[in-house]
């Protein structure tokens, strides 16, 4: 029989013993596994490659990329999926975020003028000095903001199409309306006027110009206050002896000076008052009258720059019966009357005196004489009607012909032997 102690101890052994012993398989597999491990991968590697030089074929024959492809006169597809998976054809940007038509540049650039005359009195980067070499422009800025502002508005799952054209009138409109609200209407007009020159707008894009333009000028021209560095208007004290159609001649407005009581709104011209202040109204003012539309648009600037002319206004008209108004351009003649007399030159039996409530030409008339080629175009003119209902029309004898209310202001605005009156299919 064995003593307590030497149990013990083999007891302890033999716990000893069976712990190693069952060890000692797992050490013999750890090698086996790193084997297969690495065989494994091999074998993954080797069944890979195949995949992706197909891959890279195909990302070798992808054509090429927007900036490479001349996408001006595209329509824009802004695709909401983000961000995009591989084998998706990329999204096109909207214009104005990358390079941009020679139009479009045009009138940015237009934004950083330093004419004094013309300088806008704000401080935003657009209306003032071009950014530093290297920075985003703001209009890229602006067509990033609305790219983004597009895709959160539109759900994933669809994908709206815009014509490059429409985008850009949409995108120069917002920046007029952020000058409108600095309070820089000048600069907006000039912006829009450019983009209405653009080629290739659509009626509607024209037309929505037009209208906001129309609303800037009504302030800018036609109401009493003078905008801050408006190139067309001056403020006036009136000096001793000054009438309104000696300060008009005395300014050289080359405008009517009833145009000055209009935007005075004075209700009697002869009760001016020493060191009253005006406003005055420069020309000259020109129109050009589409005969298709029957819309006669006023515009001003130098006649011997229609480039550069700036759109005021858009009026209906009639037009000659049986395609009896010309093409071609004219000027005002010096035959410019209010309460004129006519007779007709059909009929010379038919005849009315001044102030007549049966004169079928109304209370004013606007002679035209034709211009280098259109020289023999003689005896047409602008003038009223007592027949409201024939404004976009065709019943007049050739002439153009307008509602009371847009005759008098064309007739204050337009001057002799300056004005330019251009007649287009």
């Amino acid at each position: 029989m064995s003593l307590p102690s030497q149990s013990g101890r083999a007891s302890r052994s033999s716990s000893v013993h069976y712990r190693r012993s069952q060890g000692s398989p797992l050490r013999k597999l750890l090698p086996a596994a790193v084997v297969i491990a690495a065989l494994s991968l091999t074998l993954w590697y080797v069944l890979r490659r195949p995949s992706d030089t197909s891959e890279l074929q195909a990302a070798n024959d992808l054509p090429a990329t927007d900036s490479q492809v001349d996408n001006t006169h595209q329509p824009v597809v802004i695709n909401n999926t983000s961000p995009q998976t591989a084998g998706q054809s990329p999204t096109r940007a909207l214009p104005g975020s990358g390079d941009r038509p020679d139009t479009q540049r045009e009138v940015e650039n237009s934004l950083t003028s330093n004419t004094p005359a013309e300088r806008p009195i704000t401080s935003d980067p657009v209306t003032t000095t071009p950014p530093p070499s290297g920075s985003p422009s703001s209009s890229s800025l602006l067509d990033a903001t609305r790219n983004q502002t597009t895709q959160q508005a539109i759900p994933s799952s669809t994908q709206t199409t815009i014509p490059a054209g429409t985008d850009r009138v949409r995108l120069q409109l917002d920046t007029a309306q952020r000058m409108v609200n600095q309070n820089d209407r000048v600069a907006a007009r000039r912006l829009l006027s450019q983009t209405l020159s653009a080629p290739n707008l659509s009626a509607r894009d024209s037309q929505r110009l037009r209208d906001e333009l129309t609303q800037i000028n009504n302030v800018l021209i036609f109401g009493p206050v003078v905008a801050p560095n408006d190139p067309i208007c001056e403020e006036y004290k009136i000096q001793s002896g000054d009438s309104l159609s000696r300060i008009a001649s005395r300014r050289e407005l080359a405008s009517h000076w009833k145009l000055i009581q209009r935007v005075n709104r004075i209700s009697n011209p002869s009760r001016i008052r020493l060191g009253q202040n005006l406003k005055l109204v420069h020309g000259p003012f020109h129109a050009i009258v589409y005969k298709r539309e029957h819309r006669m648009d006023i515009y001003h600037g130098s006649p011997n720059d229609p480039a550069s002319w700036l759109f005021i206004k858009s009026l209906n008209v009639g037009l000659g019966a049986d395609n009896g108004t010309p093409i071609g351009t004219f000027t005002v003649s010096t035959n410019k009357l209010e309460n004129p007399g006519w007779v007709n030159p059909r009929n010379a039996a038919e005849s009315y005196g001044p102030n007549d409530p049966a004169n079928p030409i109304g209370e004013f008339w606007l002679g035209l004489d034709g211009v280098g080629q259109y020289a023999t175009l003689t005896g047409y003119g602008i003038h009223g009607t007592i027949d409201p209902s024939s404004i976009g029309d065709d019943q007049s004898m050739g002439c153009v012909r307008l509602a009371d209310e847009d005759i008098a202001l064309v007739y204050e605005l337009l001057a002799e032997r300056v004005s330019v009156v251009e007649i287009r299919p």
